[in-house]
């Protein structure tokens, strides 16, 4: 929280924050395949008002008086979204038995976007000089392979391929300081004083998901 007095953080617990939402599920086997699907609904809001800090919000007390860049606090809303809580979020799988011994399968995992921490009032945008990046990800999929082989009666041969298509993905953000422009360039003092104060660009720092990448296993059954 950010204190009213000397403007500085402190830890205190949040008021009342609420969390509901649906599941619904669903799987199948018929022969040789199998699948299924899973659906979750989740609205994660905060149901108390609480000033925090906001220095990278395009909306703190700061950016209100014209000091765009400059250390400030945002207000928390009843009804506002918690940050890196996905409101959807979708998870199937199929899978094939192909010989007695070999079998394969599939499964894809997609989210919504989330609001970044420092984001907490939903209102944060970027403006291109000041403020740099959005105050939420992008939603996103990826898709995985499978392959499992019994090559005895307790030994088993294990390939998976995580984010088989190598999609660029964010689990996560949080708005802060950068020194870095909208180009790229790194520039100590990039921006001009404001009210006798010199301004930090504020950028989205991204959580980036996990690469394409392949590993092979065994399981041995005692």
């Amino acid at each position: 929280m950010a204190s009213t007095q000397t403007g500085f953080g402190y830890f205190k617990n949040f008021g009342s924050t609420r969390r509901q939402g649906l599941e619904l599920g669903v799987n199948r086997r018929k022969g040789r395949w199998s699948g299924g699907a899973g659906y979750t609904w989740l609205a994660a809001t905060f149901e108390s008002s609480e000033i925090v800090k906001g220095t990278g919000n395009s909306t703190n007390t700061s950016a209100a008086r014209g000091g765009n860049g400059l250390p400030g606090t945002i207000t928390i809303q009843p009804g506002n979204r918690m940050p890196l809580v996905p409101r959807h979020t979708l998870k199937a799988f199929a899978g094939r038995q192909l010989t007695t011994r070999l079998s394969v399968d599939v499964d894809v995992v997609a989210a919504a976007g989330v609001f970044a921490r420092g984001n907490e009032n939903n209102s944060s945008q970027p403006d291109g000089t000041y403020y740099l990046g959005p105050g939420v990800t992008p939603a996103y999929g990826i898709a995985n392979v499978g392959a499992q082989y019994q090559l005895t009666k307790r030994v088993q041969i294990l390939a998976h391929v995580n984010n088989v298509f190598d999609r660029h993905d964010y689990t996560a953000a949080q708005l802060g300081p950068t020194g870095f422009t909208s180009t790229g360039a790194y520039v100590a003092r990039a921006l001009p004083p404001i009210q006798g104060q010199f301004p930090v660009p504020q950028a989205a720092f991204y959580a980036p998901g996990a690469p394409a990448t392949f590993w092979v296993g065994t399981r041995v059954r005692f």
